[in-house]
């Protein structure tokens, strides 16, 4: 490992020993903080990601959900997770990363029980109302289709919480509203979209509930041929953003800049593993998680499929650091002003009568109803 990498592995890992630390503070038996564990939380995920952990991430940040929704059931996983964290962050100051499978292993049935005792969190639906739809507004979709079950089921019961939410006086409501309708939101993305697996039925076993736009299948359909070499492809969905891997194959040059034009073509990036290829790509063009950052005055923000790594300055250079980005296998190192954490945010077309700078390739909206702009690579 280089030794600049090394060292901004090391700083990310302190700022991560940090972030744990306050969450088991946070969490401790006798003087739980959700609401200020959930902040630790988020900030430990973060953290995880760039340091290349991302089941870990993944998993702190379900944890950190739950946390703002105040689910007591969550606890006892967050608790008994923090020893396999804190060894894993010491490995990463030793300059020692676990694979993903490894990783998959350790903290695989965490995720699933926390699934499990998350769905036992039925209290605060005791007093469910049911509500009807008016007559005569038939649905779009039919109601055979996976989305519009998954969307009914999970839509339902986000759409309770809001209500309860809806009815406290704290200072918390706002928080909790916002992480409810967001969550929403994802989940209204179900609708219409498709199964990976039609792309690779072989490996449908290795990428189960991992779903995308309809467009943006058509948009992967080149992948059908070049995965077809691969010994073996696995998949799975976080954040809005899949995460592939192709396995036991090694493509030409000419067939890994195909790959790399698919997956400029969806926002996302394709790098070499050891025995392989990582493909990172949003499961959604509309809506998608997004880094936010300010360069000269501006707002800009980059999904998660195209974020690489960002790299902190000492005071005095100029600028907060280097945030490095890539489209397809073309990286860009860009010098930025601030660097904001990540959030899943809708995407739309730039507006004609909007003033704008050049290469653009949409905007991005954040929950506060602020714009971002997304760049074109």
């Amino acid at each position: 490992m280089a030794t600049h990498q090394f060292d901004h592995l090391s700083l990310v890992a302190s700022d991560a020993e940090l972030s744990l630390e306050g969450l088991t503070r946070s969490i401790q038996v006798g003087s739980v903080d959700m609401q200020q564990g959930a902040l630790y939380a988020r900030d430990l995920s973060s953290a995880l990601s760039v340091l290349g952990l991302d089941t870990a991430a993944s998993l702190v940040e379900d944890i950190a959900r739950q946390l703002t929704l105040g689910q007591p059931s969550v606890l006892d996983v967050a608790q008994g997770l923090l020893p396999h964290l804190s060894h894993s962050l010491k490995d990463i100051q030793l300059g020692h990363i676990a694979e993903p499978d490894a990783q998959l292993k350790v903290l695989g049935p965490w995720s699933s029980r926390l699934q499990v005792l998350v769905s036992r969190d039925t209290a605060s639906l005791s007093n469910f109302e049911a509500v009807v739809p008016k007559a005569g507004h038939a649905p779009i979709l039919s109601p055979s289709d996976p989305g519009y079950r998954a969307l009914r089921l999970k839509g339902l019961s986000l759409i309770q919480n809001a209500r309860i939410v809806n009815q406290r006086d704290d200072e918390r409501t706002v928080v909790q509203m916002d992480a409810l309708l967001s969550e929403l939101q994802d989940w209204a993305l179900r609708l219409g979209q498709l199964p990976l697996s039609q792309l690779f039925p072989l490996s449908a076993q290795a990428m189960q509930d991992v779903w995308v736009d309809s467009k943006l299948l058509d948009l992967l359909d080149p992948l059908r041929e070049l995965g077809a070499l691969a010994g073996s492809i696995q998949a799975q969905s976080r954040s809005l953003t899949v995460y592939m891997d192709w396995l036991g194959l090694n493509l030409s040059n000419d067939e890994f800049q195909q790959l790399g034009q698919c997956m400029a073509a969806v926002s996302g990036h394709v790098k070499r593993l050891a025995e392989g290829y990582r493909l990172v790509f949003p499961c959604s063009l509309s809506r998608m998680r997004m880094t936010p950052y300010f360069q000269k005055g501006q707002r800009f923000s980059v999904g998660a499929g195209q974020f690489i790594q960002f790299d902190p300055h000492a005071e005095g250079s100029g600028y907060a650091g280097l945030l490095t980005v890539c489209s397809g296998l073309a990286t860009q190192t860009l010098e930025v002003d601030r660097v904001l954490p990540a959030q899943n945010m809708n995407i739309f077309e730039v507006p004609q009568d909007i003033p704008k700078p050049e290469g653009l390739s949409g905007v991005a909206l954040d929950a506060l109803g602020e714009i971002y702009y997304c760049l074109k690579m």
